[in-house]
This record gives structure tokens, sequence and C-alpha cells, in this order.
């Protein structure tokens, strides 16, 4: 439910490219036929609306442990140069804070 076009797409172009970084689909879509066609078109977890954050970020970290090297620093997560620091709840690309809106409660049912 991208502007442009779906995650499906967006995932198969990826995969077709030789890209093969990590894929989490996190979605209000929670039909079984998307979950499957989310995990057979390449994506590496598919989590649905309404979700608690602390699972998203546990899913990350079970995802990143599948397909990228340890890291030292558990409450950073990195992928080239983008972080997810747990402990001061930012979100970083090459080095600048991304600027994210608070989510309402622990679970997000339709604006995260």
């Amino acid at each position: 439910m991208l502007p442009d076009m779906d995650g499906f797409t967006v995932t198969r172009r990826l995969r077709a490219a030789g890209k093969h970084f990590p894929v989490l689909f996190l979605t209000a879509k929670d039909d079984t036929e998307d979950k499957v066609m989310g995990l057979t078109v390449g994506g590496d977890d598919y989590v649905t609306k309404p979700f608690s954050l602390d699972e998203v970020v546990a899913r990350i970290r079970a995802v990143l442990r599948r397909t990228q090297p340890l890291q030292d620093d558990d409450a950073v997560i990195r992928v080239d140069d983008l972080e997810l620091d747990d402990d001061a709840h930012e979100v970083r690309r090459g080095g600048t804070v991304i600027e994210l809106s608070p989510p309402s409660s622990s679970s997000c049912a339709t604006s995260c």
C-alpha cells in the first residue's frame, strides 16, 4: 500500500536485481494469502497491525541474526547506514536523526 507500487512488487524487483538485504513487511494486510505472498516474493518476516513496538524490534533482531554478522552493541541495530537505537528511541540514517512521530500507545493500530 505504498504510493507508487505495493511492497510485493518492490521486494520482487529488489530480489530480481540481486539485492538480498533483509525485508520485513509491516502492514495492515492480514489475510493469509497476503502473508504467504510477502514471504514467497522474498520477505524475511511479515508483521500485521495492530502490533507491539517491542515485537517489531524483536522480529528485526531475529531477522538480522539470521542474515547479518553479530553486532557488539545490543541496543543499536545497524544495517548499512541505517541505525535503530532502542535505548535512545532514535532512528538514524547516515548519522542524521530521522524524526518519527511517537505511537499513541504501546501498540500501533492504524497510524504507525
